[in-house]
């Protein structure tokens, strides 16, 4: 059980971090040229989904039994590393 609230812990710190650097991303907007302001937004709106799914398999995670814990954290650890790669090559795309 421990194991499971430390995993949880992790997880709720990524994505409050992922929030934060979603809000910085949008804080950005302004300096990304006119051309470039639909597709940065674009990815903004992709990676905010993609933050929705995460939080939501966070949320089941928190809920299941000790029996499908396993099925879930692999579909919520497949969520939160397609997150933080999309985050990592938006980031660097738009610098």
């Amino acid at each position: 059980m421990e194991k499971r609230n430390i995993y949880l812990k992790k997880l709720e710190d990524n994505l409050t971090e992922y929030n934060s650097r979603l809000v910085e991303m949008k804080a950005k907007v302004i300096e990304v040229q006119a051309d470039m302001k639909a597709e940065y937004l674009s990815q903004v709106d992709t990676l905010e989904k993609k933050r929705d799914e995460l939080a939501v398999k966070y949320g089941q995670l928190k809920e299941v039994s000790e029996h499908a814990w396993d099925d879930v954290k692999t579909g919520t650890e497949k969520a939160w590393n397609e997150l933080e790669d999309a985050i990592e090559k938006a980031v660097s795309r738009f610098k």
